[in-house]
């Protein structure tokens, strides 16, 4: 169903985050759309854009800080059929002018995530032995090792099916059994690949032939949690037309000392004082396309950079996702203990 609402929230730019906040704890919409000083639309908050970024940011920081600068909205001379509307994908989208300046809202009362959803499967490796978590892991599978109210694993899975996604595939080894009676009376959509020896970070994908795969996946390792909207993920992903799509997170490093430059002949040139360095790196969470299974050889002992370089090979588009949230590793012993 949609309907014209006129009583949607809006907020400026530089208003603080607690300030939304407010807004959308008292308000039937949970978005608010946020204007610059000529009233113009030029973002969007969600209780969803909260929760992944204020461990960013302060509640006295500006709202633009946490916004979606890119919020989708239709203008007025476009004439948009309810068909249009719907393709969207969004539960609320602003009617513009030209100027940029909103005149109403469409709420699409639809359930986007269910309505939307591709069926896509999320294969977890819950397969190896977690040799880093040791002494745990001698006890306990990695997956089952508790972290906050929950396992590990389930925490992986809760954060999938708040995007939208609950068909998973498991794949096990060491101490299999124990994750299987885990989850037998849990309320999981869960099929399992059992594999007969350890097949490294992306052998068991080889698997998924046999489990009517005809659209893009997901594959996870069973060791990082990042708070993400992973429907953004896999939309970026069809829009890019790739083939494999590498999740990756923003690293910081701050360098204690002074660090020297010079050239190739020795030649001192300067010295950066502590510099920090940024960069992205791999969670170890991907999506793939169907045809990337046949790149591996069933039962094939395979890790995934080999897996990545034989898609280049082939001549597959490889792209990057640049997620804004930090991730937290709790696959090493040194991490873990943090949480504790």
């Amino acid at each position: 169903m949609i309907r014209k609402i006129y009583d949607y929230k809006t907020l400026y730019a530089n208003e603080k985050i607690e300030k939304v906040i407010d807004i959308i704890n008292n308000s039937e919409y949970k978005i608010v759309f946020i204007l610059d000083d000529k009233d113009r639309l030029i973002g969007s908050v969600t209780d969803g854009d909260i929760r992944r970024n204020l461990e960013k940011f302060n509640l006295k920081d500006a709202v633009y800080k946490i916004m979606n600068d890119n919020p989708k909205k239709i203008y007025e001379k476009d004439n948009c059929s309810d068909e249009d509307i719907y393709n969207f994908k969004v539960n609320y989208l602003p009617l513009v002018n030209e100027e940029n300046k909103i005149k109403t809202v469409y709420y699409i009362d639809v359930n986007f995530q269910k309505y939307n959803k591709l069926k896509t499967k999320v294969l977890i490796m819950a397969g190896g032995k977690g040799t880093r978590l040791y002494p745990l892991t001698k006890v306990v599978p990695k997956p089952l090792v508790p972290f906050r109210d929950k396992t590990i694993i389930e925490q992986i899975m809760e954060q999938f099916i708040n995007s939208g996604f609950d068909e998973f595939i498991l794949s096990v080894n060491y101490k299999k059994e124990l994750i299987k009676n885990y989850f037998m009376d849990l309320k999981y959509d869960i099929k399992y690949i059992e594999e007969k020896d350890f097949l490294g970070t992306a052998g068991s994908i080889s698997y998924l032939r046999f489990y009517d795969t005809t659209k893009p996946f997901f594959v996870a390792n069973c060791d990082v949690l990042l708070n993400i909207d992973f429907s953004e993920v896999l939309e970026y992903h069809l829009k890019e037309n790739a083939d494999i799509t590498i999740v990756s997170s923003k690293e910081n490093i701050d360098v204690a000392y002074g660090v020297i430059r010079f050239d190739e002949k020795n030649n001192f040139l300067q010295i950066d004082e502590k510099p920090n360095y940024e960069f992205f790196v791999n969670t170890g969470i991907y999506v793939l396309n169907p045809e990337i299974i046949e790149l591996i050889e069933l039962e094939e002992k395979i890790d995934m950079p080999e897996l990545l370089k034989r898609a280049r090979s082939a001549n597959k588009t490889i792209k990057v996702y640049q997620s804004k949230s930090k991730m937290t590793d709790i696959g090493q012993w040194e991490y873990y203990k943090r949480f504790l």
